[in-house]
């Protein structure tokens, strides 16, 4: 998913976090590159204290081989990320366009660690792959969330933020609902004296739903990239504290208990149809050998 389609006035910058990664806190892609983000600075003084934290969408991968496949695409590495790129919608810096946010410090945030940011693996899975060798996975997706946050205070001025919008489109909607609440209180406990902290996830509620067919599908796929990725600790807190102890804890990942559960102040927007979840949960078949082929 992209944050719209018309044409930015200016390109953002990449920034990688070359520190953070796996001789540091371990915040890496997938095949284990260098995690990163795209930034551009407030527009003039009197926005510098206003930021936008945009969560990249792109779906999500549900088994070691899948997972694997993502591994060689930029959702899964940064090796073939461009030096910059333009956001449009609702991260747009054209005024006509996003009146209200063009002015912003605007981060958009690389998905690549393959369930909307919410990994925290220790060890790596080794994976056998179509060609045959072994390559080491990473879910590290919360690493990235709080490598992001760091370098962005100190490094580039969060640390004085006063209003703070997250947000982020498809999977990356979903990302928004999970750590609407962690990056809150992420940005609290850093120092930020926050005076307007609110999300607005866009197109990221996906049903805990059967198929029309009456199976149980997406969830069975989403609970095993959400065992795969170790994500206990990476969706949120409050719900996953009310289902510790159940075997319920996976349906944290959905946005229905992350809403549910969300204490800070959250907008969601979300078409009535959509056609990715018509065709890839109510018409969706698991593929033979699923999980494991």
């Amino acid at each position: 998913s992209t944050a719209g389609s018309n044409v930015p006035n200016a390109a953002m910058t990449k920034v990688m976090m070359t520190d953070q990664g796996l001789s540091g806190r371990g915040a890496v892609c997938l095949d284990g590159t260098d995690a990163g983000f795209y930034f551009a600075p407030a527009a003039d003084a009197a926005n510098a204290k206003h930021w936008q934290l945009y969560f990249e969408g792109g779906g999500w991968c549900y088994d070691p081989m899948d997972c694997w496949g993502r591994s060689n695409s930029s959702l899964g590495s940064s090796s073939s990320w461009p030096a910059t790129v333009g956001a449009g919608g609702i991260m747009s810096d054209d005024c006509a366009t996003n009146p209200d946010f063009c002015k912003y410090n605007r981060v958009y945030m690389k998905y690549c660690d393959g369930n909307s940011f919410s990994g925290n693996r220790a060890e790596p899975l080794v994976v056998k792959g179509l060609d045959g060798k072994d390559k080491p996975l990473y879910f590290r997706g919360k690493r990235i969330i709080d490598a992001v946050l760091e370098t962005l205070m100190n490094k580039y001025g969060l640390s004085t933020a006063e209003n703070v919008l997250l947000t982020g489109c498809s999977a990356g909607g979903l990302a928004t609902y999970l750590h609407t609440d962690y990056v809150r209180e992420s940005l609290i406990g850093l120092g930020v004296t926050l005076k307007r902290y609110k999300s607005a996830p866009i197109s990221g509620f996906f049903l805990l739903h059967k198929t029309v067919d009456g199976m149980s599908v997406y969830s069975e796929e989403m609970q095993e990239i959400f065992k795969l990725a170790n994500s206990t600790a990476g969706v949120n807190r409050y719900c996953a504290a009310a289902m510790a102890g159940s075997d319920k804890m996976w349906m944290c990942n959905f946005a229905q208990f992350a809403y549910y559960y969300t204490k800070a102040p959250i907008f969601p927007l979300n078409s009535a149809f959509d056609s990715w979840q018509a065709g890839c949960i109510f018409g969706a078949r698991l593929v033979p050998g699923f999980p494991d082929k």
